[in-house]
């Protein structure tokens, strides 16, 4: 499946995301150019939907990183919500989490950022 990205909400203080499909290699090039668009370029704190994500791979986190690395030298977050279980077991197991939040819902997401 190839990957997706579509703009949920944005609001003046944060923009919500949802991703689907597989980020791999490939997915992840489907979608770089967007996700820094919604997420670096506009300098706001940004949510991202994983419940319809059913593969991530490195290349995929390198996108994330990268875009959460952007965020932070404008002390804004990226915070990514609705993982699948092995979606969250991934980001777990890579370190992912210890530096860039995972929450379960977009209410707990919104909480992280003040909203």
């Amino acid at each position: 499946m190839q990957a997706d990205l579509k703009l949920i909400e944005e609001t003046e203080t944060h923009t919500t995301v949802a991703l689907s499909g597989s980020i791999d290699m490939l997915g992840a090039g489907d979608i770089e150019a967007s996700f820094i668009n919604y997420t670096v370029n506009r300098k706001k704190d940004t949510l991202v939907d994983m419940s319809a994500v059913d593969f991530l791979g490195s290349m995929g986190i390198r996108v994330f990183v990268s875009a959460a690395k952007a965020l932070f030298r404008d002390q804004k977050k990226l915070v990514l919500f609705a993982a699948l279980p092995s979606i969250e077991k991934t980001l777990s197991l890579s370190g992912f989490t210890a530096f860039i939040p995972v929450a379960s819902t977009a209410k707990d997401a919104k909480a992280l950022i003040g909203v």
